[in-house]
């Protein structure tokens, strides 16, 4: 029964997916060999055996999968590569000592020079069966003495896949392609249609409760995320290819009859750039292409394909009738893809518009596109580096060049194209050391006490935090801490408070919190420089979850709308921000507005403008004048500039110092060090030596008095 020999390999790759059960699942399945067996049997030999297979490559990397089934630790490439020598260095060990005059060259040689499967098939494949019994025997693989007599093309797979070289997860990972081809399109056992009820196999990996390693979580998002996304390409490619109506023309060649909005037909494809390889890398290191398109359509139509920018995905396409009858016809049992003639797809990213000198036209937001006269419209593309190494190392075998043979250009809307920047983030992430805080590392991959995660299950407890404004008054602070003796050194104090808050032991009733007064330094006489302050008397149970935001580990706030979630996190935020001023604090929400909504409630906070920076779509929506945008910030450092330098020719001539001190930035430090620190100096000089310091004596003394005349000056009754 086809159905429960697929049902019974996917038990077996959750067993070995989970640690749990990998633990003795792993040594057991390895005993029995089972997945070469799997391997060689009838059904995977067939054609309807290619889900089969598909699974069996699934368990074939659990079952090699990078960690130590003992500790649950991550093996490392250095840990893997001697793993791999070892077993080797056995083989030629055993096969010098007991199979000289059969194996003398292979127990001579380098591992290098043996560990690839055609060098391994090459000296084991002449060897008897018996012989090969004999060797894995010696191995501990088999029984020295076994009641069957395993036949010889088992005996040697099991041999050469114990031994062969595997590529590491990370090299296997970063020479993926990261577009998908028109063979995953439409292989419905790894991207199901529309029609799939959930009773069959999938070859898929399971989003599970647990998961072996942080690699292991990674790459099942990975791969379950470019399925996703594959998904939604393939409904794209085939509304277009059927709006576009494909017909065989006398010739052979193939025509359209029809036009798609999102897919133009290509008037010329070449590759003009193929780049050497990295250091350490087989790949190209860059591939361009140039594609021509005859835009002669409908105004509207033809800017949105010239609004292209940089980074946007299209998808070239190959599309080939083998005869000339109407494809709406004759469906027949065929498929859409043999339907439609779709050979060959690939993906791409956009890199540019070129002008008629055939140079990219740069994508400046503040200055219009120059314009290109006539239909014809050519874009600088860049292809994927590991499937063009692929696709040509086809072609050196015979295989079809699939880079002359594009006929279609695909875009898709810029909302729902943004996978390959997902997919390569989480590449990225994957090729880091640690991507994920170590006390929240066993919690996030479904291991421990969820409560391990909580800042008092962790060493870094910091008992001593800036509140900054968060309490109103002494009063709401003491209200905060019902449960605790809040003493302070202080009567009646005011904001802002530095809080103790040391670890509550069991056996304290009764624990102290002790509560430092501290003054904000002077930021100077006028309005705009007073910090803002909170004006929200938070509760105490929103006083926890400051608290615990403010701590290393992992907080969680829940409530219903309207409950002051927003409010609570602004408040840690702007907390993280005055106690950890070298450290930089990253937002990141499930939409536009949320993130607008947390962004308008900062500004309403004491943080720096310069400090802020907002990334992604909705910047524009936000309630403020202000471009908090990447050009924005710069245009805002720059217009700071301007206005602090003003602030430097005011000075200067409230000084009566000659020269143009306020040219450049390097021009107002020297004039700073010069002229207002020497002054300062003798100022505070002065104030050292005199006893009688009043009013009077400062304000007679003090050098910068014409510069702050313009500062709001204090009334006569005060």
């Amino acid at each position: 029964n086809r159905s429960s020999d697929l049902r019974f390999v996917e038990l077996l790759i959750d067993l070995e997916s989970m640690l749990p059960t990998r633990r003795f699942f792993n040594t057991l399945l390895d005993d029995s060999h089972l997945a070469i067996k799997c391997r060689l049997s009838p059904l995977s030999k067939r054609s309807e055996g290619r889900l089969f297979n598909q699974l069996l490559d699934i368990l074939k990397f659990y079952t090699g999968f990078e960690i130590n089934d003992r500790t649950g630790l991550a093996l490392t490439d250095h840990d893997m590569m001697d793993i791999h020598y070892n077993s080797i260095t056995s083989l030629q060990r055993i096969a010098f000592v007991y199979f000289k005059e059969d194996l003398d060259t292979f127990a001579l040689s380098t591992v290098a020079g043996v560990d690839s499967r055609p060098a391994l098939t090459k000296h084991f494949g002449a060897l008897s069966a018996r012989t090969l019994q004999k060797v894995a025997a010696f191995l501990n693989l088999l029984p020295e003495k076994a009641d069957d007599d395993y036949e010889k093309e088992f005996l040697l797979e099991m041999l050469v896949s114990r031994h062969e070289r595997r590529l590491s997860q990370i090299d296997a990972l970063n020479g993926m392609p990261i577009y998908p081809t028109d063979e995953i399109l439409w292989d419905e056992n790894v991207v199901p249609s529309e029609y799939y009820a959930g009773d069959g196999c999938l070859a898929l990996p399971k989003l599970n409760l647990q998961f072996l390693t942080l690699h292991d979580y990674l790459l099942r998002n990975l791969n379950l995320f470019r399925l996703e996304s594959t998904y939604e390409i393939r409904q794209d490619i085939e509304d277009v290819v059927k709006r576009m109506k494909p017909w065989r023309m006398h010739d052979g060649s193939t025509g359209f009859k029809g036009w798609a909005r999102m897919a133009q037909p290509i008037a010329k494809f070449a590759v003009v750039e193929v780049a050497k390889p990295k250091l350490g890398e087989n790949r190209p290191g860059r591939v361009r292409a140039d594609v021509t398109l005859a835009l002669g359509i409908r105004p509207e139509i033809k800017e949105e394909w010239q609004a292209l920018r940089r980074h946007d995905v299209l998808f070239l396409i190959t599309c080939r009738l083998s005869s000339s009858s109407d494809t709406d016809e004759e469906m027949g049992g065929k498929s859409f893809k043999e339907k439609y003639g779709i050979v060959y797809v690939r993906g791409c990213e956009v890199e540019g518009m070129l002008n008629q000198e055939g140079k990219l036209i740069e994508n400046n937001p503040f200055e219009e596109k120059p314009e290109v006269p006539g239909d014809k419209r050519t874009f600088r593309i860049r292809l994927d580096t590991n499937q063009y190494q692929q696709d040509m190392a086809a072609t050196l075998k015979g295989a079809e060049d699939v880079y002359d043979t594009f006929n279609i250009l695909m875009r898709r809307k810029p909302k729902e194209n943004n996978f390959k920047a997902v997919l390569e983030t989480i590449r990225e992430l994957m090729n880091t050391d640690c991507v994920v805080p170590e006390w929240v590392h066993d919690v996030f991959l479904g291991y421990g006490s969820p409560n391990a995660a909580h800042y008092s299950s962790l060493p870094s407890y910091i008992p001593t935090l800036d509140w900054n404004d968060t309490f109103l008054s002494m009063e709401h602070l003491k209200a905060c801490f019902p449960d605790y003796d809040v003493k302070c050194s202080v009567d009646d104090p005011v904001p802002p408070f530095r809080v103790t808050v040391p670890p509550v032991k069991k056996d304290d009733l009764q624990p102290e919190v002790i509560v430092e007064h501290y003054h904000l330094a002077n930021r100077g006489p006028y309005p705009y420089d007073q910090p803002k302050r909170n004006s929200i008397p938070f509760t105490p149970t929103q006083i926890e979850a400051i608290k615990s935001g403010m701590q290393p580990g992992l907080t969680l706030v829940v409530g219903p709308p309207g409950s002051g979630k927003t409010d609570v996190a602004v408040q840690i935020i702007s907390n993280i921000y005055h106690n950890f001023p070298n450290q930089r604090t990253l937002l990141i929400t499930h939409s536009n507005q949320a993130l607008n909504q947390l962004f308008e409630k900062i500004l309403g906070l004491d943080i720096e403008e310069r400090h802020l920076l907002r990334l992604g779509h909705g910047e524009e929506e936000l309630l403020t004048e202000k471009d908090f945008s990447r050009y924005g910030r710069v245009n805002y450092i720059l217009g700071k500039r301007m206005e602090l330098l003003e602030e430097v020719q005011r000075l200067q001539l409230s000084l009566g110092v000659s020269g143009d001190v306020a040219y450049t930035c390097e021009t107002a430090t020297h004039f700073f060090t010069y002229q207002i620190t020497s002054r300062w100096e003798k100022f505070l000089g002065k104030l050292k030596h005199e006893k009688e310091r009043n009013v009077d004596f400062i304000a007679k003394e003090f050098p910068f008095t014409a510069f702050f005349a313009t500062a709001p000056q204090r009334s006569e009754e005060r």
